[in-house]
């Protein structure tokens, strides 16, 4: 029986060998941007820093420990440790706002500061030339001013507004006693001063010299504070 002879040409045979011997190409980039990716947000921050504290105040008490069985320590030995020690204290409360601020993420959106979880939006109307509203309008006022009251944290921007017929120095005039008018209802009905964004425009847009009874107005518009977890937490 015969056998038969395999010839496997040289220059084959090196390459293919090289080619197992080549060390891949490192993917420095994708594998440091996988590692920032995990790295990322609130929570892992907060847990990064929550890390560096525990290892700082490990230091600090293992130096506490040798000071009070009255080991040797030199002057540089103390002034580490208390480096140690403010370090994981720099460390926590950096842990802690990163995790309110994770909590935040996560409770703003199901978050509902019952009837003040959107803008309410009011208006008062007056007569031709007057800085009183009509009188069905104080109303409006004085539930505003109530729902302040009961809502520190909430302000209003209030807008007053004259129709175009006019100077402008008579409209800006009576722009300005109609908002102090309703300022001054709504701090009547409980609001605070420092809640009252109050803004006089004069005429409002439009045409020259023409009567609307839609900017013989004051609109007010209640501005609500975004949620936040741990909101004195500075």
């Amino acid at each position: 029986m015969n056998k038969q002879s395999v010839y496997v040409p040289f220059a084959v045979l090196v390459a293919s060998l090289a080619a197992c011997s080549t060390t891949p190409q490192k993917d420095v980039a994708g594998l440091s941007s996988g590692i920032d990716t995990a790295n990322a947000g609130h929570y892992r921050q907060a847990i990064m820093h929550e890390e560096q504290a525990e290892k700082k105040l490990e230091e600090a008490n293992k130096a506490l420990a040798n000071w009070k069985k009255d080991h040797y320590w030199n002057i540089n030995d103390q002034q580490k440790a208390k480096d140690a020690a403010q370090a994981a204290a720099d460390h926590r409360l950096a842990s802690e706002k990163e995790m309110c601020q994770w909590l935040t993420q996560v409770h703003s959106q199901n978050y509902r500061s019952d009837e003040a979880s959107s803008a309410q939006h009011t208006a008062v109307f007056f007569a031709d030339g007057s800085a009183t509203p009509y009188q069905s309008e104080e109303h409006e006022i004085a539930i505003l001013g109530s729902y302040l009251a009961d809502h520190p944290d909430v302000s209003v921007d209030v807008t007053a507004s004259t129709d175009t017929v006019g100077s402008s120095a008579s409209n800006q005039s009576l722009s300005d006693r109609r908002a102090s008018y309703v300022r001054n209802m709504l701090i009547k009905h409980g609001a605070k001063a420092e809640q009252l964004n109050v803004k006089a425009v004069g005429a409002a847009a439009g045409p020259a010299h023409t009567r609307n009874q839609n900017h013989r107005v004051v609109s007010m518009v209640t501005v609500h504070p975004k949620y936040a977890d741990c909101p004195d937490l500075k």
